[in-house]
């Protein structure tokens, strides 16, 4: 990396961390580019040599939210688990996360730049290198998808190999619109009532899914 891009690099990691503060601070609402910037050390509109919008920025900085997830399903990923409990210990893992910080998970799987998952995750990656994890190819494929209902559909896949369920081919996109849609409720519940239990919540989730793919 020469001079120019370490200096990027660096000044990209300054906003993405000050961003990252205030959001643990003060929360999401609470954001503004003058507040990043002025934390960062920098103009407001130097925000935009770096970033497409104070969105894209805001991706950038909660993805750290993903830590314990993202450790999570590198052990899982060399455990060789059967589908169907890999299934479920993936989703487990998930809602055990989102439902901790649901206003942050929302805007990342439901806000602006939803679909673009798999350039934010890349390019995040690409910055703290460090953070990355090695997963099985299943799992990977799922990790870095373009939106979560892709990456919620790739999962629904690994199960079509399994008797017993109720899903195939012909009902694998209806099933995961229920899935998708059913999550995207369900934060919407958790950023309304901050009291209600993410255990709870996650149950209702997985309960669902059980119920949806016959499992």
């Amino acid at each position: 990396m020469n001079q120019k891009e370490e200096l990027r690099t660096q000044n990209m990691i300054r906003f993405i961390e000050a961003a990252r503060e205030l959001i643990d601070q003060e929360g999401l609402e609470s954001l503004s580019i003058r507040k990043i910037a002025e934390k960062a050390g920098f103009h407001n509109s130097t925000i935009y040599l770096y970033f497409r919008d104070m969105d894209h920025l805001v991706m950038l900085a909660t993805l750290k939210h993903f830590t314990d997830y993202s450790r999570s399903l590198a052990r899982l990923s060399r455990q060789n688990l059967p589908p169907l409990d890999n299934f479920f210990a993936i989703w487990s893992f998930f809602g055990h996360t989102v439902f901790r910080s649901p206003h942050i998970f929302y805007n990342f799987f439901f806000g602006k730049h939803s679909d673009n998952l798999t350039d934010i995750m890349e390019e995040y990656y690409a910055i703290f290198p460090e953070e990355k994890e090695e997963y099985s190819a299943l799992i990977g494929i799922m990790y870095y998808g373009k939106n979560i209902t892709e990456r919620c559909y790739r999962l629904l896949e690994s199960l079509l190999d399994c008797e017993g369920l109720r899903i195939g081919r012909d009902n694998l996109e209806m099933v995961n619109e229920i899935i998708v849609s059913f999550l995207k409720f369900l934060l919407e519940e958790k950023c309304q009532d901050p009291e209600s239990d993410p255990g709870i919540m996650n149950h209702r989730l997985l309960e669902m899914i059980k119920y949806v793919t016959g499992a």
